[in-house]
């Protein structure tokens, strides 16, 4: 099972780490679509700042197999 996570880098800002409350998701494919859904309405919300680096992670969740 993989959990979407996003990093974020934006100006004037330290870098967070977002974790998806949906998953986790059976294959890596679906993690990565999740994950670009994450990024995408995180950079499209008015509120964001300007955003310099993002990273999207799907990690295989501790006791699970993938």
């Amino acid at each position: 099972m993989y959990k979407a996570i996003i990093i974020v880098c934006m100006i004037n800002t330290e870098c967070v780490e977002l974790h998806d409350k949906r998953g986790p998701y059976k294959t890596q494919v679906e993690c990565m679509a999740r994950s670009a859904e994450m990024m995408q309405d995180f950079v499209s919300e008015e509120s964001t700042p300007p955003v310099i680096t993002l990273e999207v992670q799907c990690n295989i969740e501790k006791g699970t197999a993938a």
